[in-house]
């Protein structure tokens, strides 16, 4: 089946949001954050794009750009082998780190862009409970000056004198605003998955992005590699370890010592 087409913007302005392959963790520890935030201001300095919010969580990232002088296509596929090649190097792995499609929405107007600065700060809403401004990895502190070493972007300030041309006043409407629900639905991880995807499904996604087979999950020198694949289906196949070891041939007592270290400490 053909891919649908993506929605153009006339403003050229889009939210995106690009995930982790199979849905694994793709920004491990704080160091990683913070070097996909040094490619993203890299790229936008390079491609002349606009930045207007981004959001980085554990295996996914949203992101509001304005295309310029290269297509949202190009700058997204730049970001992305750029941090692939950081991520494989300092993990010592290969092959694909994001998800070769990333997915996004057209901006047409000003308040459709100023929801969707709102949805991406609010996103570790889901992390912390309640919306907050100590999350260190968005774009939020920066618009409210608690980034002491970076200063506002252009668009940024931009988007705060939409609320008013007086700086003080802005910073409170722009906070204020943030807590307001939110009428609009935006790209979502969830929405990525099917309803009917098994974990059949995943392992065979899985191993074609390889290019492998079943026997190659067992071999000793994949067995980083195949621990990524242990820890998809423990978090989103909804299987046991005993039906893991059933469906890849994995030593069973392998994907329980694996199981441990993904179980949430008490």
């Amino acid at each position: 089946m053909a891919r649908q087409a993506r929605s153009k913007s006339t403003t050229g302005i889009y939210h995106v949001m690009l995930r982790g392959n199979e849905r694994r963790p793709v920004f491990i520890d704080d160091e990683d954050k913070h070097r996909f935030t040094e490619i993203i201001l890299q790229k936008k300095q390079s491609s002349s794009c606009r930045l207007y919010a981004f959001c980085i969580l554990d295996n996914h990232v949203h992101l509001v750009f304005q295309e310029v002088d290269q297509p949202l296509e190009t700058l997204m596929k730049r970001i992305g082998v750029t941090y692939a090649a950081y991520f494989n190097k300092k993990y010592g792995r290969i092959g694909h780190v994001f998800q070769d499609r990333f997915r996004s929405e057209a901006i047409e107007d000003e308040s459709y862009l100023l929801s969707a600065i709102r949805y991406v700060h609010n996103n570790p809403v889901k992390l912390e409970g309640e919306f907050t401004i100590n999350y260190p990895w968005s774009s939020y502190p920066w618009y409210m000056g608690n980034k002491q070493d970076t200063a506002l972007l252009p668009e940024m300030i931009e988007t705060l004198n939409l609320f008013s041309p007086n700086q003080q006043r802005a910073l409170q409407l722009f906070s204020e605003f943030h807590l307001q629900e939110e009428p609009h639905q935006f790209l979502e991880v969830a929405a990525t998955k099917s309803a009917s995807e098994t974990p059949e499904d995943l392992i065979a996604e899985f191993l074609r992005s390889r290019q492998w087979t079943v026997e190659d999950l067992c071999k000793k020198e994949n067995l980083i590699v195949t621990a990524d694949l242990i820890r998809v289906l423990l978090t989103h196949g909804g299987i046991s370890g005993r039906q893991i070891a059933q469906l890849t041939g994995i030593n069973r007592e392998k994907v329980r010592r694996i199981a441990v270290s993904v179980e949430p400490s008490p």
